[in-house]
């Protein structure tokens, strides 16, 4: 896949590395979400570096993260005896300085990825090499996720002390546009601005569901949700569940209500970077991590779960009016006394701000459970269906509302209805070319 809308990240990269070249080196922090594209970029960027050094070096996320694991990684890639000096060296000062006089040999780009997981000797190094930067020939690339950085992460002791540094440059990659996932679908079969709103435009996750088979969620994709997921303790992802369940837009209060969580809890699930904070809600960074968190969820406890939602909304004074929110939660349990109560309130609501579609679909989740329903209830619904139908174009299920409502009408022997029913039902017929 090519790489899109990265060209003033690749400008800047290349004008840090143009500096470095002259004697005064630079470091570049590179931040975004898992799957924004951080490697792909550098990798890009150092692809046609010739006549300057690169070499690599990542942090893990390890029960018990190496000491100085990027280091280690690099050693392997320079000459002389650097990795039995590491495991020899006690002085870490003497190290740093060491490595320090290998960058002011020649132009040299080092690239550390992820130092959200870095252990602390790691982040020391990172704090000497960047105060010292400017005497050398190298370019530092430091990458990580900044939505992995709790307020207390200690990279942000890092970031903060070396901020000031006007050997520092920050990029932080932004998602794709709809217009850059419209360019990556091409011709298929696909509608972008879907594609773009379940994906957040996060490059991963776009390139997955393009490469694999249509219609379905990749395994590459449900299994980085998930293993994201794993890290939390067993109260937070209790509390990530339930906002799964709520929806795409979780207020706090109604999360504490339905897990009765403590606050960590929650904190945990903004730490790992699964919910984010906006304005007076939480939300999911990507619907299709809620998607795949919500089809993790055991059936079962699934059920429990929008019981619980609804019960909470239907209790509340801010919410117990959000007729087609309680409809959607109500289906979810099988609650078909619920379902007929909201579903068509929810409907008159829309067919009167003219949302006609959502209108028609709100009477067809009434439908479903219309069986419950006395005869004439039953006939009035679909009349009002149909009439939704009629409004968006959707003839076929507007001729069958209105037969079925005639059939209902005639075991009541109410004459008057069928009749007034058998003529609204010469507009769709006629519509589709049936007289």
């Amino acid at each position: 896949m090519p790489l899109l809308e990265r060209e003033p990240c690749l400008a800047t990269l290349h004008t840090a590395l143009a500096e470095a070249r002259t004697g005064s080196g630079r470091v570049v922090f590179v931040s975004g979400e898992a799957g924004i594209g951080k490697t792909s970029l550098i990798e890009q960027f150092t692809r046609d570096q010739h006549g300057a050094r690169v070499w690599w070096g990542a942090c893990d996320l390890l029960f018990t993260p190496r000491p100085l694991g990027p280091l280690r990684d690099i050693a392997l890639q320079m000459r002389g005896d650097w990795h039995t000096r590491l495991d020899a060296e006690s002085d870490r000062a003497a190290l740093f300085s060491a490595f320090l006089n290998e960058l002011q040999l020649d132009a040299t780009i080092v690239v550390i990825e992820d130092v959200h997981w870095a252990d602390e000797a790691t982040l020391d190094l990172l704090k000497f090499v960047s105060r010292r930067i400017q005497r050398t020939r190298a370019l530092l690339i430091v990458t990580y996720r900044d939505d992995e950085l709790g307020p207390r992460h200690p990279l942000r002791t890092v970031l903060g002390e070396t901020g000031a540094s006007t050997a520092i440059r920050r990029l932080l990659l932004a998602p794709l546009s709809e217009k850059a996932v419209r360019t990556l679908v091409g011709h298929r079969a696909l509608e972008a601005a879907a594609l773009h709103r379940q994906t957040g435009g996060n490059p991963f996750f776009v390139t997955e569901i393009l490469a694999g088979e249509a219609g379905r969620v990749p395994e590459t994709v449900r299994d980085a949700v998930l293993a994201r997921a794993t890290r939390l303790s067993p109260s937070a992802r209790a509390v990530l569940d339930a906002a799964a369940v709520i929806g795409g837009r979780i207020e706090p209060w109604l999360l504490a209500e339905v897990t009765g969580a403590e606050a960590y809890a929650v904190d945990q699930c903004l730490h790992v970077g699964m919910l984010v904070a906006h304005a007076n809600w939480l939300m999911f960074r990507h619907e299709l991590a809620r998607q795949m968190i919500l089809e993790a969820i055991a059936p079962h406890q699934r059920v429990v779960l929008h019981r619980l939602v609804l019960d909470a909304l239907k209790a509340s004074p801010i919410t117990r009016t959000d007729d087609a929110r309680l409809a959607h939660h109500a289906e979810a349990v099988g609650d078909a006394e619920a379902v007929l109560l909201y579903a068509p309130a929810a409907a008159r609501r829309a067919a009167a701000a003219s949302a006609h579609r959502e209108a028609a679909n709100l009477y067809a989740l009434a439908r479903r459970f219309a069986t419950e329903l006395p005869a004439d209830q039953h006939a009035l619904l679909l009349e009002a269906y149909a009439v939704e139908c009629d409004a968006i174009g959707q003839q076929a299920d507007s001729i069958a509302a209105r037969r079925t409502a005639i059939e209902l009408w005639r075991s009541l022997d109410n004459r008057l209805k069928v009749g007034e029913n058998l003529a609204h039902l010469m507009t769709p017929l006629n519509r589709v070319g049936q007289n």
